[in-house]
């Protein structure tokens, strides 16, 4: 039984070590926040790839590893070997977590910071108008679409701009930018992975864990004292509209959305449900954006006979890491599959918004196209020297415009204000939450404060934001 006990320690720790690098490779320089968050929630609707990569590079090498140190061990060191196994197996895990940043989210937790209760407006409290005829909204969230895959002349790094239909939308309508080229918001911590990101440009609040209590989010009264844009729109007669090729369960997406604004989802579980399609039929997380944008078309078609606004909410899947999925229709002119399929993805959405173009209800619908984060297959941008980063966006049809549009330091957390905006809403003071009305001329956080502090503090522990924001079991 003591052997066992070598064993078991040993393989822990391997599997900790390999799990590291497993994450810095995948999820590149993520955040406390974003551990915590997908340990603590439900994992329904992952894909086998994922399970896949996790038991080749992590467990079997754990395993293996775990197993060859301590037949070394019980081999070649007899005298206070129990003790010295306990110290090999510490320095290991040490190492693992210094190399997953968590010590310094730890050091982070210990910090307070002021900057959300100095900063933040309680949107319950700010004056909202919307135009006598609403106009209804296609809100596209397209999965690690970023700015850096364009040319070097439009803003990117690339030799060859893979986005040539995205870049061309952004230049004949609003794109609000980092810099004088295609540009876009800078990246936070809670707004960094899709759930986050979904919830940061709806609610114009990051999405961080609360590491003052037990930690265990309560999925049934989630974010319950904050207004966000679906809120919002369903008080103004509006039905909003959820559609996901992936599980909605998966990172509590579900949760949130049926909670503020009572959307109708629709995901992969709904199709199954409705024998669209069979379990046989799921590639990669779930239905591919092909069939996405076909069931878009039908259920748009529908929604618009309605005598009512709309609110249309999409997620795009195919980009995700790693290397993201490539379908039949496809092209590969290009070397590296991921290259393809954000070329791919390019197409795909051009051909959509052309779609929307051609049908009646577009007259009174404004289209806002935005990457939801960064992109987390960190191979794919080596030698990047000191480019910054940034996420796509695009709005079509705006009811509002500005010229104040370039040389903006902004992050998605204003992408709340801002769509109200697009949608001919009037904000009282033109802040909600976080985030600022990029159509005004109001100063966002980033603008204000510097995006160095903002980001420096919003990895820190608020009180402000766990006791007024989150609720937990």
């Amino acid at each position: 039984m003591k052997k066992i006990g070598y064993y078991l320690l040993n393989i822990f720790a391997a599997i900790l070590f390999f799990a590291s690098f497993w994450a810095l490779d995948t999820y590149g320089n993520f955040s406390g926040d974003e551990l915590f968050f997908h340990f603590l929630v439900p994992l329904g609707g992952i894909s086998l790839q994922s399970f896949t990569n996790l038991a080749t590079r992590v467990f079997l090498p754990g395993i293996a590893a775990g197993i060859l140190i301590t037949v070394l061990i019980l081999e070649f060191i007899s005298k206070k070997r129990l003790l010295i196994n306990i110290l090999l197996a510490l320095i290991i895990v040490i190492f693992a977590f210094n190399n997953i940043h968590i010590f310094t989210y730890i050091s982070n937790q210990i910090k307070t910071t002021t900057i959300i209760e100095d900063n933040y407006v309680e949107t319950k409290d700010v004056n909202i108008s919307f135009p006598d005829k609403k106009q209804n909204l296609i809100y596209i969230f397209l999965e690690s679409m970023e700015n850096t895959y364009t040319d070097k002349k439009n803003g990117g790094i690339k030799k060859t701009n893979l986005i040539p239909n995205l870049t061309k939308l952004a230049k004949e309508n609003i794109n609000f930018s980092n810099t004088n080229k295609l540009g876009g918001a800078l990246s936070l911590n809670g707004t960094a992975w899709t759930a986050a990101a979904m919830v940061g440009q709806t609610s114009g609040l990051p999405l961080k864990i609360n590491t003052s209590s037990n930690g265990i989010i309560d999925l049934y009264n989630f974010f319950p004292n904050t207004k966000t844009l679906g809120d919002i729109l369903e008080e103004n007669g509006y039905s909003n509209y959820l559609i996901l090729g992936s599980d909605s369960n998966y990172g509590c997406r579900k949760h949130y959305f049926s909670q503020h604004g009572n959307y109708q989802i629709y995901d992969l579980n709904v199709a199954i449900k409705n024998k669209e399609m069979t379990q046989d039929d799921i590639v990669w997380w779930g239905y591919d954006d092909e069939d996405l944008y076909q069931k878009a078309k039908k259920q748009l078609l529908e929604i618009a006979k309605k005598d009512e606004p709309f609110n249309y909410t999409m997620l795009t899947v195919d980009t995700h890491f790693e290397d993201g999925y490539l379908d039949e229709n496809c092209s590969n002119k290009y070397k590296d599959k991921y290259s393809n399929v954000i070329s791919c993805a390019d197409s795909k959405i051009n051909d959509f918004i052309n779609w929307i173009k051609e049908q009646k209800f577009y007259e009174n619908t404004t289209i806002i196209i935005v990457g939801d984060h960064l992109s987390m297959d960190t191979d794919y941008f080596d030698n990047i020297n000191n480019y910054e980063r940034t996420t796509y966006n695009v709005i079509i049809n705006s009811k509002k415009e500005t010229k104040n549009t370039t040389n903006r330091q902004f992050s998605s957390l204003d992408m709340f204000p801002t769509t109200l905006a697009a949608l001919g809403a009037t904000i009282e003071g033109d802040k909600l939450a976080l985030g600022t009305n990029l159509y005004s001329d109001k100063q966002t956080l980033i603008e204000e404060k510097g995006y160095d502090y903002v980001f420096k503090e919003l990895n820190k522990r608020s009180s402000y934001y766990n006791n007024n924001v989150l609720s937990y079991k």
